[in-house]
Protein backbone atom coordinates (compact mmCIF):
# COMPACT_ATOMS: atom_id res chain seq x y z
CA UNK A 1 0.00 0.00 0.00
CA UNK A 2 1.29 3.40 -0.91
CA UNK A 3 0.43 6.65 1.34
CA UNK A 4 1.34 9.07 -1.45
CA UNK A 5 -1.56 9.87 -4.11
CA UNK A 6 -0.39 8.62 -7.92
CA UNK A 7 0.41 11.76 -10.32
CA UNK A 8 -2.42 10.38 -12.09
CA UNK A 9 -5.00 10.65 -9.21
CA UNK A 10 -3.80 14.19 -7.85
CA UNK A 11 -4.65 14.78 -11.73
CA UNK A 12 -8.17 13.58 -11.54
CA UNK A 13 -8.43 15.33 -8.33
CA UNK A 14 -7.41 18.20 -9.73
CA UNK A 15 -9.87 18.37 -12.99
CA UNK A 16 -13.11 17.61 -10.75
CA UNK A 17 -11.90 20.82 -8.50
CA UNK A 18 -11.17 22.82 -11.61
CA UNK A 19 -14.78 21.89 -13.04
CA UNK A 20 -16.10 22.34 -9.19
CA UNK A 21 -14.53 25.87 -9.76
CA UNK A 22 -15.77 26.87 -12.73
CA UNK A 23 -19.58 25.24 -11.66
CA UNK A 24 -19.47 27.67 -8.52
CA UNK A 25 -18.27 30.51 -10.86
CA UNK A 26 -21.38 30.48 -12.76
CA UNK A 27 -23.62 29.93 -10.04
CA UNK A 28 -22.00 33.03 -8.85
CA UNK A 29 -22.77 35.07 -11.91
CA UNK A 30 -26.37 33.89 -11.75
CA UNK A 31 -26.86 35.13 -8.36
CA UNK A 32 -28.17 38.19 -8.97
CA UNK A 33 -30.49 37.98 -11.91
CA UNK A 34 -33.44 36.48 -9.59
CA UNK A 35 -36.09 37.02 -12.45
CA UNK A 36 -34.16 35.80 -14.62
CA UNK A 37 -33.10 32.50 -12.62
CA UNK A 38 -36.89 32.53 -11.69
CA UNK A 39 -37.67 31.81 -15.72
CA UNK A 40 -35.34 29.51 -15.80
CA UNK A 41 -36.48 27.50 -13.55
CA UNK A 42 -40.07 27.84 -14.59
CA UNK A 43 -38.93 26.41 -17.95
CA UNK A 44 -37.50 24.00 -16.55
CA UNK A 45 -40.66 23.36 -14.79
CA UNK A 46 -42.54 23.29 -17.91
CA UNK A 47 -40.36 20.79 -19.53
CA UNK A 48 -40.68 18.50 -17.19
CA UNK A 49 -44.72 19.02 -17.19
CA UNK A 50 -44.89 18.71 -21.10
CA UNK A 51 -42.69 15.51 -21.11
CA UNK A 52 -44.99 13.97 -18.41
CA UNK A 53 -48.25 14.65 -20.64
CA UNK A 54 -46.88 13.91 -24.19
CA UNK A 55 -45.41 10.97 -22.80
CA UNK A 56 -48.53 9.88 -20.52
CA UNK A 57 -46.59 8.53 -17.52
CA UNK A 58 -43.72 8.99 -14.89
CA UNK A 59 -46.84 10.49 -12.44
CA UNK A 60 -45.17 9.04 -9.47
CA UNK A 61 -41.69 10.85 -10.23
CA UNK A 62 -44.39 14.02 -10.91
CA UNK A 63 -45.73 13.59 -7.51
CA UNK A 64 -42.61 13.06 -5.71
CA UNK A 65 -41.22 15.97 -7.20
CA UNK A 66 -44.58 17.94 -6.09
CA UNK A 67 -44.39 17.13 -2.69
CA UNK A 68 -40.40 18.45 -2.68
CA UNK A 69 -41.60 21.27 -4.17
CA UNK A 70 -43.64 22.00 -1.37
CA UNK A 71 -41.76 21.09 1.49
CA UNK A 72 -39.04 23.75 -0.16
CA UNK A 73 -42.27 26.00 -0.34
CA UNK A 74 -42.64 25.49 3.40
CA UNK A 75 -39.32 26.40 4.38
CA UNK A 76 -39.04 29.35 2.24
CA UNK A 77 -41.70 30.81 3.82
CA UNK A 78 -40.77 29.65 7.32
CA UNK A 79 -38.49 31.71 9.86
CA UNK A 80 -35.54 30.68 10.80
CA UNK A 81 -35.88 30.77 13.95
CA UNK A 82 -39.08 29.65 14.59
CA UNK A 83 -41.06 31.32 17.29
CA UNK A 84 -42.97 28.83 18.32
CA UNK A 85 -40.38 26.93 19.51
CA UNK A 86 -38.45 30.26 21.48
CA UNK A 87 -39.58 29.86 24.78
CA UNK A 88 -38.28 33.02 26.07
CA UNK A 89 -41.55 34.71 26.96
CA UNK A 90 -45.33 32.78 26.70
CA UNK A 91 -45.92 34.38 23.22
CA UNK A 92 -43.03 33.85 21.07
CA UNK A 93 -40.69 36.90 19.12
CA UNK A 94 -43.14 38.87 17.59
CA UNK A 95 -42.48 42.09 15.46
CA UNK A 96 -42.27 45.42 16.87
CA UNK A 97 -45.46 47.24 17.38
CA UNK A 98 -43.84 50.71 18.84
CA UNK A 99 -41.22 52.96 17.77
CA UNK A 100 -38.44 51.73 20.29
CA UNK A 101 -39.14 48.32 20.03
CA UNK A 102 -36.12 46.15 18.32
CA UNK A 103 -37.06 45.53 14.62
CA UNK A 104 -35.88 41.75 13.55
CA UNK A 105 -35.87 41.12 10.51
CA UNK A 106 -37.57 38.43 9.05
CA UNK A 107 -34.54 35.74 7.57
CA UNK A 108 -36.23 32.58 5.80
CA UNK A 109 -35.51 29.02 7.08
CA UNK A 110 -34.23 28.31 3.62
CA UNK A 111 -33.01 31.65 1.43
CA UNK A 112 -34.52 32.70 -2.36
CA UNK A 113 -31.08 31.02 -4.06
CA UNK A 114 -31.18 28.24 -2.21
CA UNK A 115 -34.64 27.55 -2.80
CA UNK A 116 -34.78 28.43 -7.11
CA UNK A 117 -31.52 25.96 -6.60
CA UNK A 118 -33.11 23.38 -5.14
CA UNK A 119 -36.06 23.55 -7.54
CA UNK A 120 -34.12 23.59 -10.57
CA UNK A 121 -31.95 20.62 -9.65
CA UNK A 122 -34.29 18.57 -9.00
CA UNK A 123 -36.62 19.22 -11.93
CA UNK A 124 -33.43 18.47 -13.51
CA UNK A 125 -32.97 15.43 -11.71
CA UNK A 126 -36.92 14.81 -12.52
CA UNK A 127 -36.26 15.07 -16.55
CA UNK A 128 -33.44 12.78 -16.42
CA UNK A 129 -35.70 10.41 -14.65
CA UNK A 130 -38.40 10.31 -17.23
CA UNK A 131 -35.62 8.88 -19.41
CA UNK A 132 -35.60 5.71 -17.97
CA UNK A 133 -38.78 3.72 -18.24
CA UNK A 134 -37.65 1.74 -14.85
CA UNK A 135 -39.16 5.05 -12.65
CA UNK A 136 -42.21 4.63 -14.78
CA UNK A 137 -44.55 2.86 -12.23
CA UNK A 138 -48.08 2.19 -13.07
CA UNK A 139 -50.78 4.45 -11.08
CA UNK A 140 -53.79 5.37 -11.30
CA UNK A 141 -52.61 9.10 -11.09
CA UNK A 142 -55.98 11.14 -10.14
CA UNK A 143 -55.57 9.62 -6.84
CA UNK A 144 -51.84 11.26 -7.01
CA UNK A 145 -53.44 14.05 -7.47
CA UNK A 146 -56.08 14.55 -4.88
CA UNK A 147 -53.27 13.48 -2.81
CA UNK A 148 -51.45 16.49 -3.25
CA UNK A 149 -53.81 19.05 -3.25
CA UNK A 150 -55.19 17.46 -0.56
CA UNK A 151 -51.91 17.58 1.32
CA UNK A 152 -51.04 21.18 0.00
CA UNK A 153 -54.22 22.22 1.21
CA UNK A 154 -53.44 21.01 4.90
CA UNK A 155 -50.00 22.23 4.87
CA UNK A 156 -51.04 25.27 3.43
CA UNK A 157 -53.77 26.00 6.25
CA UNK A 158 -51.08 25.20 9.08
CA UNK A 159 -48.13 27.30 7.35
CA UNK A 160 -50.94 30.29 7.10
CA UNK A 161 -52.30 30.09 10.90
CA UNK A 162 -48.60 30.05 11.98
CA UNK A 163 -47.90 33.21 10.74
CA UNK A 164 -50.51 34.37 11.57
CA UNK A 165 -50.21 33.77 15.43
CA UNK A 166 -46.63 34.78 15.14
CA UNK A 167 -47.85 37.84 13.17
CA UNK A 168 -45.23 37.28 10.22
CA UNK A 169 -45.32 37.96 6.85
CA UNK A 170 -42.65 36.25 4.35
CA UNK A 171 -42.91 38.47 1.92
CA UNK A 172 -41.38 42.61 1.66
CA UNK A 173 -43.80 44.73 -0.41
CA UNK A 174 -43.03 48.10 -0.97
CA UNK A 175 -39.51 48.03 0.13
CA UNK A 176 -38.10 51.43 -0.30
CA UNK A 177 -35.19 52.34 -2.18
CA UNK A 178 -32.53 55.03 -1.38
CA UNK A 179 -31.38 56.80 -4.64
CA UNK A 180 -28.20 57.45 -4.28
CA UNK A 181 -27.51 61.66 -3.42
CA UNK A 182 -25.78 63.44 -5.75
CA UNK A 183 -22.75 65.21 -4.52
CA UNK A 184 -22.21 68.98 -5.35
CA UNK A 185 -18.52 69.75 -6.91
Amino acid sequence: MMNEESPAMGNVVQFFMRIGQLYQFQLDKWTPYTKVRWAAALVLVLLFIVRVFTKQGWYVVTYALGIYHLNLFIAFLTPKIDPALDLDDDQGPELPTKANEEFRPFIRRLPEFKFWYAISKSTVIGFVCTFFEFFNVPVFWPILVLYFFILFCITMKRQIMHMVKYRYLPFTHSKPRYQPVATEK
